[in-house]
């Protein structure tokens, strides 16, 4: 009678703990979108993904690891943007969890990143162009125009 009570006060303990580990371990499921391009806003689902349990977020071409900024975060999505630096080809993503010992953690998702075409790139340099003249220009307009001749 004593060991069935052990056993069944063992099973309970260990699917306490297991129910533990598995709200406090990041696991991405997917990514969307699977081919992105530098600028692009990726969208990784999954489960523990809040900032409670992931402190860094990167992609890795197990050469390079990249750190990425984080856009938003929530239980079960992080959104990322890739960044305008990150090398073309098969990046994986790679987290840093949080807590007493931090660890990194591959995931089983990537995105295939392609180079910008010269339309693009031509496009995103008049953009900054024309976003940091309007910047400048915003502090030398006068407030109300010139009356005189």
């Amino acid at each position: 009678m004593l060991f069935p009570m052990i056993v069944m006060t063992s099973a309970l303990v260990f699917a306490g703990q297991q129910n533990e580990d598995s709200n406090l371990s990041p696991q991405a499921l997917k990514m969307e979108p699977r081919v992105a391009k530098p600028g692009t806003v990726i969208t990784i689902s999954g489960i523990s993904l809040g900032k409670d349990a992931v402190d860094e977020v990167y992609l890795t071409d197990h050469r390079f690891d990249l750190k990425v900024k984080v856009l938003e975060q929530s239980g079960d999505k992080i959104k990322i943007r890739v960044p305008p630096f990150v090398k073309a080809g098969r990046q994986q993503l790679l987290i840093l969890t949080r807590g007493k010992t931090p660890i990194f953690l591959e995931q089983p998702v990537w995105v295939q990143v392609e180079d910008l075409d010269e339309k693009e790139i031509l496009a995103q340099k008049e953009s900054s162009a024309a976003n940091k003249e309007a910047a400048a220009g915003d502090g030398n307009k006068p407030d109300k125009p010139d009356d005189r001749p």
